[in-house]
């Protein structure tokens, strides 16, 4: 019987200054694929996924494909995947490829573990004026349930992509299905994101509307089970259409563990992402209270990372921290992550199980067929990703950049904790969406 293992392949090439020898490759390969490979015989069957500076040529893809192995690449991503057996991948790491460095496809999970109106989203919606308006999400996550009164296909969905269908994810057709009603089929967790984003709060007349509630939703769906190959499928669809549904952020609950590289091919991705305009968030992951826990796709300096903190603004002690002192390894800001009542999947079976002992604590009875409560930083990451959809009402040409630093600038300081944990400290979506708007425009919505 055949074993086919998911790893992702990424190689450096030595260049030498005036001219390119002919001399052995230096292979970027991480400790989990290292242990893959030293393991495995040579004629068991491997995904993987190779990843490049810029889009491979004609001659690199036939290199590949001469070697035996199936090739698939991502249209918008200088990345592609392979499939071989184990012999073939070491031929690969040997040969004269132009590729970058080395990651297995290891599977990816989500950090699962009264809000609006913590952060100041309310005061956003009626002393400013801005509801999220012309602006768009895009939700990579286990899919959403537009069937909910909350998030209406066509009118608040405005797509709603099911990825892991077809030939799977080396088929020529069948990567993903699009206008999908309802792609949480039994997660959801992707669900109740959305509508923290972005929910309309009709099932609840109101009381549970999300941040930023006229804001649209693109629903990426990966899938109850996502792993690096298909967050990268779902990651370059949102750049591929990102002018079609006009996509502003890319919010991300969803992570790993083990150390940042700028070379591994999720940061690769987020980074063309970053390049476009786009904002990306990412939770910063459930890990803690220990340092050094940090999701490493958080990590990277072009996405804001979001760590996870309390109703009574302080830090959750699950979410991960950084480590002191270092440059990159630390959450950006902090947002509500316990106990967070939002949409509820009618086929979510994991999440609304999970929330049902607290679920009864914190909703109304009338509420709990379309609500449920969740925690974690995959719940703190959305308030981000809908205040900055806030944000980019008030100010259409903000850059990611710039709003990073307006964030961390209007950030409320968290006391007793240190950067590497919290970041700039809780998020303050009022002083966030004053600090950019117009002057001219809050005088227009007052």
């Amino acid at each position: 019987m055949r074993y086919i293992l998911s790893v992702v392949v990424v190689l450096l090439v030595i260049v030498t200054s005036g001219s390119v020898s002919a001399q052995e490759n230096v292979v970027k390969v991480d400790e989990l694929l290292r242990d893959t490979l030293s393991k495995v015989k040579d004629t068991v069957l491997l995904e993987a996924v190779v990843t490049y500076e810029e889009e491979p040529g004609t001659e690199e893809l036939k290199l590949l494909e001469s070697l035996g192995l199936t090739t698939k690449k991502y249209s918008e991503l200088p990345i592609v995947g392979v499939k071989g057996t184990a012999l073939q991948l070491e031929n690969l790491l040997s040969s004269p490829t132009e590729a970058l460095s080395i990651y297995e496809n290891k599977g990816l999970e989500y950090k699962m573990k009264d809000s609006r109106k913590l952060i100041g989203a309310e005061s956003v919606w009626k002393d400013l004026g801005y509801t999220g308006k012309g602006t768009t999400v895009a939700v990579i996550d286990s899919g959403i349930d537009a069937t909910h009164p909350d998030l209406p296909y066509g009118s608040k969905v405005i797509q709603n992509v099911k990825m892991l269908v077809g030939g799977g994810i080396f088929g020529e057709e069948g990567l993903y299905l699009e206008n999908v009603l309802n792609t949480d089929t039994s997660s959801g967790h992707g669900t109740h994101v959305a509508g923290t984003i972005a929910g309309l709060g009709e099932a609840s007349d109101g009381l549970y509307t999300g941040v930023a509630p006229d804001a649209k939703l693109v629903g990426i769906g990966t899938g109850e089970g996502i792993n690096i190959l298909w967050a990268l499928e779902g990651l370059n669809y949102a750049i591929k259409h990102q002018e079609e549904y006009g996509i502003d952020i890319i919010s991300n609950s969803w992570g790993t563990t083990g150390e940042y590289s700028a070379d591994d091919p999720i940061n690769v991705a987020t980074k063309v992402a970053h390049e476009k305009g786009m904002i990306v968030t990412f939770a910063a992951g459930n890990e803690g209270p220990e340092d050094n826990t940090l999701n490493p796709y958080s990590a990277a300096p072009w996405v804001i990372s979001v760590a996870a903190g309390t109703k009574d603004r302080q830090l959750a002690d699950f979410s991960s921290r950084g480590v002191p002192g270092d440059e990159l390894l630390h959450p950006d800001i902090t947002a509500p992550g316990v106990d967070i009542v939002a949409t509820k999947s009618s086929t979510g079976l994991i999440l609304n199980t999970l929330g049902f002992t607290t679920d009864i604590q914190y909703i109304e009875p009338e509420n709990l067929l379309y609500y449920t409560t969740s925690s974690g930083t995959s719940m703190a990451t959305p308030h981000v990703s809908g205040v900055l959809a806030l944000m980019r009402e008030a100010a259409p040409n903000l850059s990611p950049a710039e709003a990073l630093d307006v964030l961390q600038g209007t950030a409320d300081r968290m006391s007793g904790y240190d950067y590497h944990e919290v970041g700039a400290g809780y998020m303050n979506a009022y002083e966030a969406v004053e600090a950019v708007a117009q002057p001219a425009a809050v005088a227009m919505n007052p």
